[in-house]
């Protein structure tokens, strides 16, 4: 935001020549984007999230061992089986679960929503390309971020977005989830 206000001052100097209005354009337009990536589901699907432009991506970082993330699970199959006919694709990406242990997870805990794993070295580079896309995010758990069709990072949350522990974020979520659908 600081960073934008000042890029747009810049901008607008008259001095600056087209080459130096490129770089801060470009500057500018990559600010709040969303790191690609591709990981697998239980399902064997590889998601993509290049692949993803037509929809709206709601984002978790998440783990089996984690409680507040598992507390989440029964709102976000909320979500998901509201939202999910309108463009939403919701993702649980486990930032430390191997396949088995997610099939062994879902085996007592009913998840709705595709669960996403991957590689140590996979989810590492994941976990660092969101720490260096944005310096105002780290990534711990529970996390949500919202990403629009155009792969811009429009909302984000760390904490376990509960509908019960606090009904005003989750309503202010849902009413930005609504939005960024019928926007995008």
């Amino acid at each position: 935001s600081t960073l934008l206000i000042l890029c747009g001052i810049l901008i607008s100097q008259d001095g600056l020549s087209v080459e130096q209005r490129e770089a801060i354009n470009k500057v500018i337009s990559d600010f709040n984007k969303a790191p690609d990536f591709s990981l697998s589901s239980l399902n064997d699907s590889t998601y993509t999230l290049r692949n993803m432009k037509d929809k709206v991506v709601l984002l978790n970082f998440w783990a089996t061992w984690c409680g507040p993330c598992r507390m989440e699970i029964p709102d976000f199959n909320e979500i998901y089986t509201t939202y999910q006919p309108l463009g939403l694709e919701l993702l649980g990406v486990s930032i430390q679960d191997t396949k088995k242990q997610l099939t062994d997870f879902v085996k007592s805990k009913v998840v709705n929503y595709p669960l996403l794993y991957g590689n140590p070295k996979e989810i590492n580079q994941m976990l660092l390309d969101y720490e260096l896309s944005n310096p105002f995010y780290g990534i711990s758990i529970p996390q949500s971020m919202l990403i629009n069709r155009e792969g811009k990072i429009v909302w984000y949350y760390p904490g376990a977005l509960l509908k019960s522990y606090s009904p005003e974020e989750y309503a202010k979520f849902l009413f930005i989830l609504e939005k960024t659908l019928k926007n995008s």
